[in-house]
C-alpha cells in the first residue's frame, strides 16, 4: 500500500516510515516535527511578548527561552 507521507502530521509519518524500514525518511520527519515544535513554540512566545504587558526583562526572558527552543532543533 502506498502512503502519501506528506499529508500525514510528521510525528505519524515517522513512525509509519520506521515500521516500513525508511530509517533516513523516519530521521527526517523526526526532524520536521522538532522544527515544527520549535516554530510553535517561538510564535507563542512573541505572540506573548506582543499581546501581554510585559517589561523589559520578561519580554528577553520569553525571547530568550524561544530562542533555546529554537537552538536546540537546529
Amino acid at each position: 500500500m502506498n502512503f502519501d507521507y506528506m499529508r500525514l502530521p510528521a510525528a505519524d509519518a515517522e513512525r509509519l516510515c520506521y515500521a516500513e524500514g525508511f530509517e533516513n525518511a523516519a530521521k527526517l520527519f523526526a526532524r520536521i516535527e522538532a522544527l515544527q515544535y520549535a516554530l510553535g513554540q517561538a510564535t507563542a512566545a512573541l505572540v506573548a511578548i506582543e499581546e501581554n504587558d510585559m517589561t523589559a526583562r520578561q519580554a528577553s526572558g520569553a525571547a530568550r527561552e524561544a530562542l533555546t527552543i529554537v537552538r536546540r532543533s537546529t
